[in-house]
């Protein structure tokens, strides 16, 4: 799932039982609380968003297995982009765009297979990929592998730099459903919304 769309939507009520306008889980995230809002709801989203996340024993386990995941994905990037002139993986932020742009024209098309994955996989190639271009042009970002503080033994591969903190495995999952990106240019914006000095 995308940024976005990842986290499951839930609604909201005041102390006295008015629905107010529909939600996503990142609220709790950004720490966006009303004083009418029941907070209860929101951390049974949480509860279930960790459910999903997998389990390691430990925090050096889940270090070695995602940082296996992102060398896999961003190589087979690399791979396939020696064998297709539409993208080359050099890890400027004006690179998102042309990236978003291939991915675009191979879902209009259902074309993922042509490259020899499928569109999740394609997807979570992104993932790392975005997360690699900040890396790249950022100096105080890190990858970092944060145990989720709902769920005992569940750990997110997050993208660190300063206070700011961003889950970056799956991140792009069914990005063509995010909202906002007529353009196709959302990594770009996303890029420079958190993280352009």
């Amino acid at each position: 799932m995308g940024l976005i769309d990842r986290f499951k939507k839930n609604k909201l009520t005041t102390a006295d039982n008015n629905e107010i306008e529909e939600k996503p889980l990142y609220s709790i995230i950004k720490i966006e609380y009303s004083p009418n809002t029941k907070v209860k709801s929101n951390l049974k989203v949480a509860y279930q968003y960790g459910e999903k996340l997998q389990s390691f024993k430990n925090r050096q386990e889940a270090e070695e297995y995602f940082y296996a995941y992102r060398t896999c994905l961003s190589n087979k990037l690399k791979s396939i982009c020696k064998n297709y002139s539409c993208f080359l993986p050099d890890y400027t932020v004006e690179s998102l765009k042309v990236l978003e742009k291939w991915y675009f024209d191979l879902y209009e098309n259902n074309s993922f297979d042509i490259l020899g994955v499928d569109q999740h996989e394609f997807e979570d190639m992104m993932s790392i990929y975005f997360g690699d271009v900040v890396i790249n042009n950022n100096s105080d970002a890190k990858w970092t592998v944060v145990e989720y503080p709902f769920t005992q033994e569940k750990y997110e591969l997050m993208i660190n730099k300063n206070l700011f903190s961003m889950t970056i495995e799956k991140c792009c999952r069914d990005w063509y459903k995010e909202p906002s990106n007529k353009r196709h240019n959302l990594l770009f914006r996303t890029y420079n919304r958190y993280f352009k000095s």
